[in-house]
């Protein structure tokens, strides 16, 4: 255990070197000898003390009273009044400054040491006390943090799931009552809406239920065999069924087409940026999902991006740097991220300004973000209001022999 380190502050220099020495033959070590006020806090500051004992008459502007109160806001150390001076209304001045000790000259060396220990128990004990109170503090503000989240959780899956069920509902009727009268175009019209809207929902749970296992801890990244090309065509194929927007989606594949993923994983980060790409892009228009694999190298995140080094997120990070990566682009001709906001769209439940009425709940880029982090990969945007915006996800896989779906060696 490391010996008690004390700062003594005594105006009278014989007095001082024999507080010092008592001191030392008890154990303690004197970190200095001061004589005013302002010296006491320049040495509580340079060099903290376990412990400071303060006469309360100094020389100087400033007395032991006003110095013990400074070094108390400042430093976390205790202090012990050392004075021959007891009256009430100095008493009562030094209680304000909350000493851990008050001993009266003159003294016995065992009276010292005595209101020492004292003071260092008693500083210990609040010490503890303030850490627990802290901890206690830090977990009260977790779990209603929590609780607030799980609130919004359910007020948003009851509002959001309510209009595609009634559009399902709606449907329903609309075809048993008119099942004789209309014609096969209405009909199909009536089926996409009800595929529309079920897709939504099924969008929604899917969201929640990632979120909850994210914040419990339970996602994990497994990566297994996957066919990007198909995985991927396979995906806009079936957001294709509920586009009534029209867009055209389009997939440029890469050159590797069967690689080691998290195929849930990936299919969060695909779907909700494509289905965002979509949403925002209320006139139709061009979508398109681009993939390209490459091999990075270390701190080479321009090159990974083909970015400007301002376009990445100062939390981007590869856990395996040195693996192939795969990039993906997302690029549509919507109505654009305001510049000021780009930062923000990571947050959970944030939507930006410009979003208007079109409808969202604010969990997909939150998904998209841990879902990229959980595999250890990167995310930037680049957007232009009015032009439309374009994600980059970066990804390290393990590139697959299309003849025996093996790793290559």
């Amino acid at each position: 255990m490391n010996p008690v380190k004390i700062l003594v502050v005594e105006d009278e220099v014989i007095v001082a070197e024999d507080i010092a020495g008592r001191l030392k033959k008890l154990g303690y070590v004197v970190t200095a000898t001061v004589s005013s006020g302002e010296e006491a806090i320049q040495k509580a500051t340079e060099n903290p003390p376990d412990l400071v004992l303060m006469d309360i008459v100094l020389k100087g502007e400033m007395d032991g009273v006003t110095a013990a109160e400074k070094i108390r806001n400042h430093r976390n150390v205790p202090t012990v009044f050392l004075t021959a001076y007891a009256d009430d209304k100095t008493l009562q001045r030094a209680k304000l400054t909350d000493p851990f000790g008050y001993i009266i000259k003159p003294f016995q060396q065992n009276d010292l040491r005595v209101g020492i220990e004292i003071a260092l128990h008693r500083h210990e004990i609040e010490t503890k006390m303030r850490e627990a109170l802290k901890t206690s503090e830090a977990v009260r503000e977790s779990m209603e943090e929590k609780s607030h989240r799980q609130n919004q959780y359910i007020s948003m899956a009851a509002h959001e799931l309510r209009n595609p069920l009634n559009a399902i509902l709606i449907s329903a009727e609309l075809l048993k009552l008119d099942r004789t009268r209309s014609s096969d175009e209405s009909q199909v019209r009536t089926l996409r809406l009800v595929h529309s809207a079920t897709q939504k929902m099924n969008q929604l749970i899917d969201d929640m239920l990632f979120m909850g296992r994210a914040e419990a801890g339970q996602l994990k990244c497994n990566p297994l065999p996957i066919n990007l090309v198909e995985f991927c065509q396979d995906l806009l194929d079936q957001l294709l069924l509920g586009n009534e927007a029209k867009h055209k989606l389009t997939l440029i594949p890469s050159d590797v087409t069967s690689a080691m993923l998290d195929r849930q994983l990936l299919h969060g980060i695909l779907s909700n940026l494509i289905v965002n790409a979509i949403k925002y892009s209320p006139n139709g228009g061009q979508v398109t999902l681009e993939l390209e694999c490459r091999q990075a190298a270390e701190g080479d995140k321009e090159a990974i991006f083909c970015l400007s080094p301002e376009w990445l997120f100062p939390n981007s990070q590869f856990t395996n740097i040195n693996s192939p990566l795969l990039i993906i682009r997302i690029r549509d001709e919507g109505i654009g991220i305001p510049e000021t906001e780009v930062g923000k769209i990571f947050e959970m439940f944030y939507r930006c300004k410009n979003t208007g009425k079109i409808k969202g709940n604010g969990l997909g880029l939150t998904i998209v973000k841990k879902a990229v982090e959980l595999q250890g990969g990167a995310i930037a945007c680049e957007s232009k209001i009015g032009m439309g915006t374009t994600f980059k996800v970066a990804l390290p896989y393990v590139a697959l022999s299309c003849s025996n779906q093996q790793p290559k060696t």
